[in-house]
C-alpha cells in the first residue's frame, strides 16, 4: 500500500495517483505519474508514488530503483520505509534493515518505521528485536486494531500464544466489526488448543464470506470441536454446495459424518477430498482411518504405509504411522504393531517425564525405571500388566493419575513391595531414577510379540477371585460370559455404564442414550447399580442405585459385589476386566483395537476369549449409522442374556 506521510507538501496530482493506487486502479495511477514526471523530472514524491505503483504490481525489483531515486532527491524517512519493504521482498534482509533504520531515526513517531524494522529483524530472525520495534508501533498508536493484531501474531509465531490472544483480544475490544480480528482471533484460539471456543468468531468470518471454503471449513471445524456435529453438518454441507470440491469442507464434512456414525457418508466425502488433493498426506490418513474403521484394513494399511514412505511432513508420517500400528494390532500382528504403535509420541503433548532419558529395555545395573501413565485411566488399567516383566529388567517407581493412586496401591506388586508407587509431588530423580518409559510403550520397548497374559492382580471384598486357568491356557466360559460351573444368586446384580467421556470426538457412536437400554426393563430378577459418574439414574427407563461418590478404588469395591457389568467402551470396561469380573461390552462397529478379532482367541465351544481380559464377553453392533438404531441388536442380545442368567 502507499504511504501517506509527508501528504501536505505532495501535489494534487500525486495525491490524486495515490487515491487511485489506494482503490486499485495502478494502471491509471501510473499514467498520471508519468505525465507529472515528464513535466518535472526532479519530483522525489511522484518517484516515490511511482516505486508505490511498481510494489503494489508485484514489481519489487522496479521499486528499490524508483523509491532509490526518490532518495537520491530528497531523503524523506517515508521514502526509505519503501524501499525497506521492496527489498525485503526480494529477501534482501539485511540491506533492508539498513533502510528501515534510516527511516526509524528520520522518522520516530511513524509507526509504519518501526513496523517495517520488525519485519526486517524477523526475517534476519531475530525475533525478540522484532517484538520490540512492534510494542514501540503500538505505544505510537494504542488505539489501533492493526497494531494490536501485528503484535500478537509477532507473538504467536514466538510460541508465546498465551500471550498473543491477550493482545488480540483488545484487538478486538477496538474494532468488534473488524473480519480480520475475528479469524485472527480464531485461529490463535485453535493454536492454543481452545477450538471449542473459536466457533462465535469463526462464525463472523463464516458469515462474512460465505463463497470462501476455507473460512466455513474453519467454523464447522470449530463446531465440530464443541461437539455441534448437526450444526456443523449443516454449516459444511452448504458451503460444499456453494464451492464445489474444496478439499477442506470436505474433509471437514467426513470427519463430521464419521463422529455421528454415517461412516458410508464419511468415505465419500473423505475419499473425495483425497481425490482432489490426492498428494496431501493428511487427507490420505484421514480416508485411511474411515476405511479402517468400515473394516476395510487391507485398503487403509497400504495407504498408512504409502503416506510413511513419502514425501510427507514429518508429523503426517507420525499420524499414519500410529494409524498402521492400530491396524496391526486390530488384526493381532502384535511385534510390528507395537513398534508403529509408538508413533503416537510425536503426536502428544510433552509427557511429565522429568527430563530422564527414554528407557529401552535394558537391564540398568539396579537402578530404578519411572513408568509413567500416559493417557486415559483405561489406557493405564490394561497397559499395568506390563510392569510385571519390566521388573524383571529393572526395579520400577510407578507414577498414576491421582484417581488411580489408592487402586493401585492395591495390586499386589505395590503391596508386595516390588514396585513404588511414586506419591504426590514426589519426584523420580530425587529417588535415584535413571530412565522412563510410558506403560503404553512398554510391549514395544521390551519385544513383546503377543499381550502379557491377563492375572488378577488386586484382590477386594467380595471379589470372586482368580478366574479358573489350565497350564497357563485360557478357561472355557459359557455364553453368558460366566464360568460354565458359575451359579447365581437371585436377584442378579448388574453394574450399568452406558456413556463415555464426551470430549473423546468419537463419543456418540460408543456412548448410548438411557433410551436404548429400555430392553432391560424386561428382564425379571435384576437389581442395576450405576457405575456412571455425571448422569443421572433418573434418566434410565427402570429403576437403577446411584453411584456413591468415590475414587476408582471406592468403585472397584462395589463393583466386586456384583453379578456382572454391563458397559460401553471406557474405563469401567477395563476396571471390570482388570478384577476379573464378568464384563459384557456393548461395542460400537469399527471399535477399538483391543476388542478387535486380532485380540481374541478360540476356546472350546464355539465362543472367543479376549485376550486382553478372558471375562469379557462383546456384544458388537452389526451395521453402522447414526443415533440409537444400531444399538437396538447388541442391546436386545445383552437383555436375553441377563433372562438366561436369572433362571441358572
Amino acid at each position: 500500500m502507499p504511504h501517506q506521510n509527508g501528504m501536505a507538501t505532495q501535489t494534487p496530482s500525486v495525491k490524486q495517483a495515490l487515491a487511485l493506487l489506494s482503490v486499485g486502479d495502478a494502471e491509471r495511477a501510473a499514467a498520471m505519474l508519468r505525465t507529472l514526471l515528464r513535466e518535472d523530472a526532479s519530483d522525489a514524491e511522484a518517484w516515490h508514488a511511482m516505486a508505490c505503483v511498481a510494489r503494489a504490481g508485484g514489481d519489487a525489483q522496479s521499486a528499490v530503483a524508483l523509491a532509490g531515486r526518490a532518495i537520491g532527491l530528497r531523503p524523506e524517512g517515508h521514502f526509505h520505509i519503501t524501499l525497506a519493504h521492496a527489498l525485503l521482498e526480494q529477501e534482501h534482509a539485511e540491506p533492508a534493515r539498513a533502510a528501515a533504520h534510516v527511516a526509524v531515526m528520520a522518522t520516530p513517531r511513524d509507526p509504519r518505521a518501526h513496523e517495517v524494522m520488525a519485519a526486517c529483524l524477523e526475517a534476519l530472525g531475530r525475533m525478540q528485536d522484532a517484538e520490540l520495534a512492534l510494542r514501540t508501533a503500538l505505544r505510537l498508536r494504542p488505539l489501533d486494531c492493526e497494531k494490536h493484531l501485528n503484535l500478537a501474531a509477532c507473538l504467536a509465531r514466538q510460541g508465546k500464544v498465551t500471550e498473543a490472544l491477550r493482545v488480540s483480544e483488545k484487538a478486538l475490544r477496538l474494532a468488534p466489526d473488524t473480519i480480520f480480528a475475528h479469524n485472527q482471533h480464531a485461529l490463535l484460539l485453535e493454536r492454543a488448543g481452545r477450538m471449542r471456543e473459536a466457533a462465535p468468531f469463526f462464525a463472523v468470518v463464516a458469515e462474512a464470506f460465505p463463497q470462501d471454503a476455507a473460512a466455513v471449513a474453519n467454523y464447522g471445524a470449530a463446531l465440530f470441536a464443541q461437539g455441534a456435529f448437526e450444526k456443523a453438518r449443516v454449516v459444511l454441507q452448504d458451503s460444499a454446495r456453494r464451492v464445489l470440491d474444496a478439499p477442506e469442507t470436505r474433509t471437514n464434512l467426513g470427519l463430521v459424518q464419521m463422529a455421528l456414525g454415517a461412516l458410508d457418508a464419511a468415505e465419500q466425502e473423505l475419499g473425495a477430498a483425497l481425490s482432489a488433493r490426492p498428494q496431501d498426506a493428511r487427507l490420505a490418513v484421514n480416508y485411511g482411518t474411515v476405511l479402517a474403521d468400515l473394516g476395510r484394513r487391507q485398503e487403509a494399511e497400504a495407504l498408512f504405509r504409502q503416506v510413511e514412505s513419502g514425501q510427507a511432513s514429518e508429523q503426517d508420517r507420525a499420524r499414519a504411522r500410529f494409524n498402521l500400528g492400530t491396524v496391526l494390532l486390530a488384526e493381532g500382528r502384535f511385534e510390528e504393531g507395537w513398534q508403529a504403535f509408538e508413533a503416537r509420541q510425536s503426536l502428544l503433548p510433552a509427557s511429565q517425564t522429568e527430563g530422564l532419558p527414554h528407557w529401552d529395555g535394558t537391564a540398568t545395573g539396579g537402578s530404578p525405571v519411572l513408568l509413567y501413565a500416559e493417557q486415559g485411566l483405561g489406557d493405564t488399567l490394561q497397559f499395568l500388566r506390563y510392569v510385571e516383566p519390566a521388573l524383571d529388567h529393572a526395579p520400577v517407581l510407578l507414577a498414576v493419575p491421582e484417581a488411580l493412586r489408592s487402586l493401585v496401591a492395591r495390586m499386589e506388586f505395590v503391596s508386595g513391595g516390588w514396585v513404588m508407587l511414586l506419591q504426590k509431588g514426589q519426584t523420580a530423580r530425587s529417588v535415584g531414577a535413571v530412565a522412563c518409559c510410558s506403560l503404553l510403550s512398554l510391549p514395544a520397548c521390551l519385544g513383546l510379540s503377543e499381550p502379557y497374559p491377563w492375572r488378577q492382580m488386586v484382590c477386594l471384598p467380595g471379589a470372586g477371585g482368580r478366574l479358573p486357568e489350565e497350564n497357563g491356557q485360557l478357561s472355557a466360559y459359557g455364553p453368558e460370559g460366566l464360568p460354565a460351573a458359575s451359579p447365581v444368586s437371585k436377584p442378579l446384580r448388574a453394574g450399568l455404564c452406558w456413556a463415555g467421556n464426551p470430549g473423546y470426538r468419537f463419543d456418540r457412536r460408543r456412548s448410548l442414550a438411557p433410551a436404548c437400554l429400555a430392553p432391560l426393563a424386561d428382564v425379571p430378577g435384576v437389581v442395576f447399580q450405576s457405575l456412571q459418574r455425571d448422569h443421572a439414574v433418573a434418566d434410565l427407563p427402570f429403576p437403577a442405585t446411584p453411584l456413591p461418590e468415590g475414587d476408582l478404588l471406592s468403585t472397584a469395591c462395589l463393583m466386586a459385589g456384583l453379578d456382572v457389568v454391563i458397559t460401553v467402551d471406557t474405563v469401567i470396561a477395563h476396571l471390570a476386566g482388570v478384577l476379573g469380573k464378568p464384563v459384557w461390552l456393548l461395542n460400537r462397529f469399527g471399535g477399538d483395537w483391543r476388542w478387535a478379532e486380532g485380540s481374541s482367541r478360540p476356546v472350546p465351544g464355539g465362543e472367543r476369549a479376549n485376550l486382553w481380559y478372558p471375562s469379557l464377553r462383546l456384544f458388537s453392533q452389526p451395521v453402522y449409522g447414526e443415533g440409537n438404531g444400531p444399538w437396538a441388536e447388541p442391546v436386545q442380545a445383552v437383555a436375553d442374556a441377563l433372562c438366561k442368567l436369572v433362571k441358572m
